[in-house]
């Protein structure tokens, strides 16, 4: 009897076919009955029923699942999402599909958290327009240019799960003077005042955006939110861009009514190059991969891996977010077949 059948989605090669990554945690799956794993020959910005069709297990990268996606495809048991979001994936139509959707919770959690602990210092320091007055050659003008250190001041964060408080962690060492979330999932928070928004926004002299993108979410952060800043407060988001209405981010900027804004993430990506966000000096942009690094996508990959192998085993995987579905009968029918298979 066939063994479990995966595929991977293209964009974890180059256009040589070589693994743009060195390590996506597959040799995990090794040491137990084999798990063969393919890599779909070619992206599409969504998955195609066609390649979707003869497999039981998805490891997916950046493409968008759909219900056209998914359209009479009747064998896929399970997708894996690298990474923590899952905006680009259709919820609905999986748990109708009978397909559970799983994340690597654990895995992005430290290298999202590094990478704000480093646009915090980043923006603190003007390290990047430093960086542009020197090359300009403007040694003088890159001296004048005094930061202020986060010891003494008010750091928010919108979103209180794993990677906000592990940014707040790491973040212990530099002396704020306090810690503010809004977060209406929680009531109380160790070490964190929980305030509303609109109070964030005023008192922080950093705001983080921690928050999953949701239909609550999407354009959460607007231009009253933003305008309620000091005027050296500094904005970071790591998120997603569509919490953010980008056009009032930057009239914001524009106005120097703030200080600067640190984002990794926009509402249109790759984010075009004539955005005006490209033309004002108090950015700094990255291009939505500040937090991969190598061990990241180890550490993704054996997350994905690990829900493969139970998956084999005849068990739902961790982390899954449609938990629905692990109670409807066609989803229960695919692992009673999976286990069969080994």
């Amino acid at each position: 009897m066939p063994p479990i059948s995966v595929a991977l989605s293209a964009d974890f090669l180059d256009p040589s076919g070589q693994l743009v990554f060195p390590d996506i945690g597959l040799d995990t799956l090794s040491p137990h009955p084999p798990i063969p794993t393919r890599f779909l020959p070619t992206y599409h910005p969504a998955y195609t029923p066609g390649e979707l069709t003869g497999i039981d297990a998805l490891l997916s990268l950046k493409p968008r699942v759909t219900a056209e996606s998914l359209a009479g495809v009747t064998q896929l048991c399970a997708i894996g999402r690298f990474g923590v979001g899952y905006d680009n994936v259709d919820l609905a139509a999986c748990t109708a599909a009978d397909v559970a959707v799983y994340i690597t919770r654990q895995a992005v959690v430290r290298p999202v958290a590094s990478s704000i602990v480093l646009l915090v210092l980043a923006s603190a320091h003007h390290l990047v327009r430093k960086d542009r007055l020197l090359r300009q050659g403007l040694w003088t003008e890159s001296t004048r240019l005094l930061g202020r250190e986060p010891r003494g001041r008010v750091l928010g964060t919108v979103g209180l799960g794993n990677i906000a408080r592990e940014a707040l962690r790491l973040l212990q060492p530099f002396d704020f003077a306090e810690f503010l979330a809004y977060d209406p999932a929680l009531t109380h928070a160790d070490g964190v005042r929980l305030v509303p928004l609109e109070t964030l926004f005023a008192e922080s002299d950093f705001v983080l955006i921690n928050c999953p993108l949701t239909p609550q979410t999407r354009g959460l952060i607007n231009e009253p939110l933003l305008r309620r800043m000091k005027p050296n407060a500094v904005f970071i988001n790591t998120a997603r861009g569509p919490i953010v209405d980008e056009a009032a981010l930057t009239r914001v900027l524009a106005d120097g009514a703030i200080r600067c804004a640190a984002l990794d993430v926009f509402e249109a990506e790759p984010l075009p190059p004539t955005s005006p966000l490209t033309t004002l000096d108090n950015t700094i942009l990255t291009s939505h991969s500040l937090c991969w690094t190598e061990e990241l996508f180890r550490d993704m990959g054996r997350e994905s891996c690990a829900g493969l192998l139970a998956l084999a085993a005849g068990h739902p995987p961790a982390h899954v977010v449609n938990p629905e579905v692990l109670s409807r009968p066609g989803f229960l029918a695919k692992l009673a077949r999976l286990q069969s298979l080994t």
